[in-house]
């Protein structure tokens, strides 16, 4: 739903060095497609690991470990990757890897160094005659580590580990003042803001928490230093960081949690006047610390469990991408790969332009022309589209039959071309996984120390 202006770093990465065959061929493949789960799939593999270059085999590994949420891991073997091949790998790919060092040490929670680190390397291509535009995403990052580091024990646990329900519940608030139907809702948990009881909707789309500047006030967040650019559905918007001293969801709570401060402005009366209904957003930042969330739709509860669930798959099925967001790969009717952006915070579950370009006589022959209406960060998209009346999707291991999919041709209904910009268009990603298809289940196990998703017991009643 929401998303950081993070300088897209697969894009930035040079062909690999000619590799010599096999699986030496195959993995430079893989990383030059940015196929991230087919190549952390491969490096599972003892056999194709110990076969491989040893530059390639680190790279592999590194962006693995970024990729598939091992901050820890990911630190140590960038910081090896880095000392033994960083002559060798090309500026631009030395580049790509130092920033995402600089990343994960902030996503282990070492701010202050993760500044210091990007300050030089931002300090270092200024003095090269690199242009500001190119440097100013590094020092936005650069000021964002300092003020966490300022603050200190950023999302901190207060709570003891252990087992945690807090009840689900439903907000259609919105979507019914969008005239979208009872069906369409959010998931909402509720809990307090610095001792303040609300109510928070529950965004696996939303790479950071999120706030309105009303709410901000009303719970009492300190706002900090800080701005960020953000890439949503009609381009860009500003957002600012503020600190929550405290949120509690259920019996758990942490201590200086950051909230990104928006007022979303799209420039269209209705849908701003819908917006500002929002609710604070609990984002990515929370469910990470939170290790594992099972959506219990069954019993009407958020589960944290005691234990994480074991993979079943043995695999990685969900990933961290370079928007900060959650990308899931599911497959079609076909069996064939699907990759979807994961966003509870949107009730239905659609297709991209770029998957429509590829399936376009199957869509205009079994669907029905529509108007797709999204409404977000930046301003208002209205795409044409089609309705089909049934898809089915395998998410984990358990098939589930959607009755509705919209699928967008990526289209400006106003202008007749193509989009280029906004969240959906050149995101790599074939649509959008929304709560509809996870309502399926009985339960969803959302595991973010494995990267895995999983739906237990497909309902047979309707919700």
């Amino acid at each position: 739903m929401y998303r950081n202006l993070i300088l897209a770093l697969s894009a930035m990465l040079l062909p690999v060095v000619a590799c010599a065959q096999g699986c030496n061929e195959r993995i430079g493949e893989l990383m030059n497609g940015s196929r991230w789960f087919e190549l952390e799939r491969e490096m599972r593999n003892v056999a194709v690991r110990d076969s491989l270059d040893p530059m390639l085999c680190g790279m592999a590994e590194s962006l693995t470990d970024h990729y598939f949420n091992r901050p820890d891991s990911a630190c140590v073997s960038l910081g090896r990757l880095l000392e033994d091949y960083g002559l060798e790998m090309g500026d631009n790919n030395k580049l790509s890897m130092v920033v995402l060092l600089g990343m994960n040490m902030a996503r282990a929670g070492h701010y202050g160094v993760a500044a210091d680190y990007l300050q030089s390397l931002a300090d270092h291509l200024a003095a090269n005659g690199v242009d500001s535009t190119e440097t100013a995403g590094y020092y936005t990052l650069v000021n964002q580590y300092r003020e966490f580091a300022a603050v200190g024990n950023i999302l901190k646990p207060l709570h003891k580990a252990g087992e945690y329900r807090v009840p689900m519940t439903i907000d259609n608030d919105m979507h019914m003042a969008a005239k979208n139907g009872r069906d369409a809702h959010f998931a909402a948990i509720s809990g307090s803001i610095n001792g303040i009881a609300g109510n928070f909707v529950f965004d696996t789309g939303a790479g950071v928490n999120v706030i309105s500047g009303r709410d901000t006030k009303k719970y009492g967040l300190r706002r900090l230093n800080c701005t960020i650019d953000m890439l949503g559905v009609g381009g860009l918007q500003k957002g600012v960081y503020a600190i929550a001293d405290t949120l509690r969801l259920g019996g758990m709570v942490w201590q200086n949690v950051p909230f990104l401060v928006v007022d979303i402005a799209t420039g269209d009366a209705v849908a701003d006047s819908i917006g500002a209904m929002l609710e604070p957003v609990i984002g990515l930042p929370v469910m990470l610390s939170m290790g594992e969330v099972q959506m219990d739709f069954k019993n009407k509860e958020f589960v944290v469990p005691a234990k994480p669930s074991v993979n079943p798959l043995g695999h990685c099925n969900m990933m961290r991408t370079d928007s900060e967001g959650l990308g899931v790969r599911i497959a079609d009717e076909g069996g064939g790969p699907l990759y979807m952006h994961f966003d509870t915070g949107g009730y239905y579950t659609s297709m991209f332009g770029t998957w429509y370009d590829k399936h376009s006589a199957a869509v205009e022959a079994a669907g029905t022309p529509d108007s797709i209406r999204t409404a977000g960060v930046g301003g208002v998209s209205v795409t044409l589209g089609y309705r089909v009346p049934r898809m089915k999707f395998m998410l984990g291991n358990e098939w589930v039959e959607l009755d509705s999919v919209q699928v967008s041709t990526g289209i400006d209904k106003r202008t007749g071309e193509k989009e280029t910009s906004g969240f959906s268009a050149g995101s790599g990603q074939d649509g959008a996984m929304g709560l509809d298809m996870l309502e399926c289940f009985d339960r969803v196990i959302i595991n973010f120390k494995d990267m895995f998703m999983v739906g237990i017991a497909p309902r047979k009643e309707e919700l």
